[in-house]
C-alpha cells in the first residue's frame, strides 16, 4: 500500500472515532507508528507498525487477563481491520476516479 501524508492522520482519526464506542483511549507514543491503548476495564493494549497496513497489537500484561480482556481485544482487532479496509477502499476508489 502506498503511503501518503494523509494516509495514517485518516486512519488515526476514524480508529479513534471507532474507540470512543467502546470507551477506549488512544495515546500516541513518542516512537513513531507507536499506540497505547487503554480499555474501561484498565487493559493496556500497544499497536504499532513498520509497514503500514501490517499493524501489530500487542496485549501488555499489567494484571490478570479476564474475559474482558479478550473482548475488548476482539473489538480492537476488528476496528483496526475496519479502518485499514475503509482506507484502502478510499485510496482505491480516488484511483479510478483520477
Amino acid at each position: 500500500m502506498e503511503i501518503t501524508s494523509n494516509i495514517i492522520p485518516e486512519f488515526e482519526k476514524l480508529f479513534r472515532q471507532k474507540l470512543q464506542l467502546n470507551n477506549c483511549k488512544l495515546r500516541k507514543k513518542r516512537q513513531e507508528n507507536n499506540y497505547e491503548i487503554t480499555t474501561p476495564a484498565k487493559d493496556i493494549f500497544l499497536m504499532y507498525w513498520c509497514e503500514f497496513p501490517e499493524i501489530k497489537l500487542i496485549y501488555q500484561a499489567v494484571g490478570v487477563r479476564t474475559q474482558q480482556t479478550v473482548v475488548y481485544e476482539r473489538a480492537i482487532r476488528s476496528h483496526i481491520n475496519f479502518c485499514v479496509t475503509s482506507i484502502q477502499e478510499s485510496i482505491m476508489m480516488t484511483a479510478k476516479t483520477t
